[in-house]
């Protein structure tokens, strides 16, 4: 299945829909700086509880769990750059 991609905050995220336990989907996701092809860490997958109903809805939570993600990396970038100052 194809990978939902969009740029966001200055980082691209890319979420691919998995086939998941009772014919349900979860999703796995890749969070980069954008231009870049390295990820900030491995593959992330989520299994959440009772899944969700097609690949599309899984590829929608994961793009959001994905920018939860960034933004709490943005806050804590920021809140370590004003404690160092």
């Amino acid at each position: 299945m194809d990978s939902l991609t969009e740029e966001y905050r200055g980082y691209t995220i890319a979420v691919t829909p998995l086939k998941g336990h009772d014919d349900l989907w979860d999703f796995e996701y890749h969070i980069a700086p954008v231009g870049d092809a390295e990820p900030l860490h491995g593959d992330t997958q989520s299994l959440t509880l009772g899944g969700h109903a097609t690949p599309q809805i899984a590829q929608l939570s994961g793009l959001e769990v994905a920018k939860t993600e960034v933004d709490n990396r943005l806050a804590m970038a920021a809140r370590n750059k004003e404690a160092a100052t």
